[in-house]
């Protein structure tokens, strides 16, 4: 089973080895269970990098295993997916790294195997240089624990003579969204789209992208997003202005790598009997959806106009 991993409390029973960086390693007689770990190699993609450790887990005994796994991202924010395992918990590390603890599919007979596969991703860009992660991950099973390192591949395929990567630690997005006309509607009322680019100028831990807007009294209701995502009402992310609304979304695509775009649009309405003219400023912005990475300079913050059209 592929897993698409939430946020939850660790839950594990976890009785066999692990051990990382291609070596097999023994369990305690009681567990007879031998475990295999790749390395993380992240390769250059469209966007970003991406990598895949495999873990190999293989039933020596002559009972059934039936046991766990956690494994500890190398980045934080970078473990994508894993397959192989169910029932998947995560824990936040003092460092922000996660830390997730699952079950495996099903029970290892004995002399028979079983392969997890955990799916990296990280929004760096590619270079032409290797890189190396200054900590490693982890993969525990009970009282054992192993490290397997993480390599970004150059651009030009090496991996030889790796320099040390150093993540990102604040946001650094860009944001402009552009100035809107409402215009009359089939059923009296006017409407109209803000388009809204973002732009990732930085390679700082997150999994997407949330973002909010604060629109002045006139405009309906909480405005619509398009593509579609959940919204909430409007926290203390933007203020709001005197008889105004706000709302707040997550956006569509997840991960935004180093160097890409992405864009969306709010979609504003006012009442048949609002009169034409200009009827104010609206805001926005996009951040991380991170535990640390927080922005500080305002470039993910943009205003736009909102004229009513005659």
């Amino acid at each position: 089973m592929r897993i698409l991993l939430r946020a939850g409390a660790i839950a594990l029973a976890a009785s066999s080895v692990l051990l990382g960086g291609g070596v097999a390693a023994h369990a305690a007689p009681a567990d007879a269970v031998t475990v295999q770990v790749t390395r993380l190699i992240l390769e250059p993609a469209e966007a970003g990098h991406a990598g895949v450790v495999r873990i190999t887990v293989r039933n020596t005994g002559s009972e059934p295993f039936s046991g766990g796994v956690t494994i500890t991202e190398p980045i934080a924010d970078t473990l994508e997916t894993i397959e192989g395992t169910s029932g998947c918990g995560i824990d936040v590390g003092a460092d922000a790294r996660l830390s997730y603890g699952c079950g495996l599919d099903d029970a290892i007979a004995p002399g028979a195997t079983a392969v997890v596969r955990v799916h990296f991703r990280s929004p760096a860009a590619p270079q032409s240089f290797a890189r190396i992660a200054p900590l490693p991950g982890s993969v525990q099973v009970g009282d054992v624990t192993a490290e397997f390192p993480a390599l970004f591949r150059a651009t030009s395929g090496s991996l030889r003579t790796p320099q040390p990567y150093v993540q990102d630690t604040v946001g650094a997005l860009a944001v402009t969204a552009s100035d809107v006309t409402l215009t009359r509607q089939p059923d009296g009322t006017f409407a109209g789209p803000v388009r809204v680019t973002v732009r990732n100028n930085g390679d700082a831990a997150h999994r997407g992208l949330g973002t909010a807007v604060a629109v002045p009294a006139g405009v309906d209701g909480w405005p619509g997003i398009e593509p579609s995502a959940v919204c909430v009402g409007l926290g203390d992310e933007l203020p709001v202005p005197p008889g105004g609304s706000g709302v707040s979304c997550g956006l569509e695509g997840g991960q935004l790598a180093e160097g890409h775009e992405r864009t969306f649009e709010w979609i504003l309405t006012a009442p048949a009997e609002t009169a034409a003219g200009p009827l104010g400023t609206g805001t926005t912005l996009v951040e991380l959806s991170s535990r640390g990475a927080e922005q500080s300079d305002n470039a993910n913050i943009d205003t736009f106009s909102i004229t009513i059209a005659d």
